[in-house]
């Protein structure tokens, strides 16, 4: 292990930094990775996004398996990188330091809370990334950056030696300019995925779409017909509306809140002043939800496993939803404090599906006006991963095509 000397123009990396050289040979020889600084390594202290968070807390005697694995397969760690607080955000403009620099488009935040990993990749300094995605932290970021991202089916990936948020719903996430170098990463964190299956339906949730600026409607629509055209399928319609409302955002902030509070009280109630306005207060209101009677609690946990089952027949196995990540153009770094908020409110409601049900959902970046960068969501059933990667494969081809 050796303190990192690489160059930073996206002010991505964390302080404290390091590198690692992989194996040698492997899977993944010849490509570097970051890692978002929540992961474990050997004699580091990570820093969750905030400084009192290192000064409190002792160095990891182990090095979590998502990254052993990385550098067993051949990758060099090249720097770990800058988060949001106890990455709780969804917008990439709270962590220590400096907030890292989108390199798509200096007028915005990268997104959060793996902001400094999207950065890194977005901006070529590494060819995937390491993320963790609790809300959509992989995915904002990704569709915010202009990078491929995938959230996996939960559980897919070791949480060993990963610094917990809501452990129920967080999952190792990974970013990449290529269809092929994520794949090949994936299968090398995620060797139990099923594999590919051909899909049996692409289905888009129009409905969703009408949620969201007319720029992105547009491409999401393109993405949808594209994959039928490529796949051989009929484009189906299906409604999505009551699977992205105000009570499922409420419900799935209701959940996380209780699990965030249940695991960081202690530590949130010794140090919690030092943290952001807008995280303090999030964090006030996952201390309240904890108050909650245990029927309300009981009754919230029913209510998750009742919109599971509601997901799955919406979203069966073999299936491809295309659905939008963000609302709009976003997060612009002039907003106001109320405009950041109401868009990581409106970007909950678009991602929480995946979350509460722990399916996996991938970023497919597509160019839109201007040359700015739209990220499409495309979401399957728990398992099926792979299927994922096919349909962004089928894109990917397509557009190399088009190129040529």
């Amino acid at each position: 292990m050796a303190q990192q000397q690489l160059s930073d123009p996206f002010e991505c990396l964390s302080p404290t930094t390091l590198a690692m050289q992989g194996s040698g040979g492997g899977a993944l020889s010849g490509l570097s990775f970051v890692a978002k600084d929540l992961f474990a390594v050997e004699g580091h202290t990570p820093s969750f996004g905030h400084p009192a968070w290192r000064a409190t807390h002792a160095a990891s005697p182990t090095t979590a398996p998502a990254i052993r694995d990385l550098l067993d397969a051949g990758a060099d760690l090249i720097g770990l990188t800058k988060l949001d607080q106890l990455a709780y955000s969804l917008i990439g403009d709270v962590g220590e330091g400096s907030p890292p620099l989108n390199p798509t488009d200096s007028s915005l935040y990268c997104g959060g809370s793996s902001s400094g990993s999207a950065a890194a990749v977005a901006g070529d300094m590494a060819d995937f990334a390491l993320g963790t995605d609790t809300a959509g932290s992989v995915r904002v970021p990704a569709a915010v950056c202009g990078v491929l991202g995938i959230r996996p089916t939960h559980g897919s990936i070791p949480s060993d030696g990963i610094l917990p948020l809501a452990p129920s719903f967080d999952v190792a996430g990974l970013f990449a300019k290529t269809v092929v170098t994520l794949g090949r990463a994936l299968a090398v964190v995620a060797p139990g995925l099923d594999g590919p299956r051909p899909p049996v339906s692409i289905r888009i949730a129009a409905d969703t779409f009408a949620m969201v600026d007319r720029e992105s409607a547009l491409l999401g629509r393109q993405v949808a017909e594209q994959l039928a055209s490529l796949t051989g399928t009929t484009l189906e319609d299906v409604a999505f509306e009551s699977l992205t409302d105000g009570e499922t955002g409420d419900l799935f902030a209701r959940l996380q809140g209780r699990e965030i509070w249940d695991h960081h009280s202690e530590w949130v109630e010794a140090n919690g002043h030092a943290l952001a306005d807008d995280v303090r207060l999030r964090l006030e209101r996952c201390k309240q939800l904890s108050r909650d009677p245990h029927a309300v609690r009981l009754a919230d946990l029913a209510g998750r496993r009742e919109f599971s089952d509601r997901l799955s027949e919406a979203v069966p196995s073999g299936a491809v939803v295309v659905l939008p990540i963000l609302p709009r153009r976003g997060p612009e770094r002039v907003w106001t404090a109320r405009e950041l908020v109401e868009f990581r409110t409106e970007c909950f409601r678009l991602t929480a599906p995946a979350s509460l049900a722990g399916a996996p959902q991938a970023i497919w970046s597509v160019e839109g006006e201007a040359r700015r960068s739209v990220g499409i969501g495309l979401l399957t059933a728990p398992g099926d991963d792979t299927l994922l990667l096919d349909v962004m494969a089928l894109l990917s081809e397509e557009s190399a095509e088009v190129g040529d």
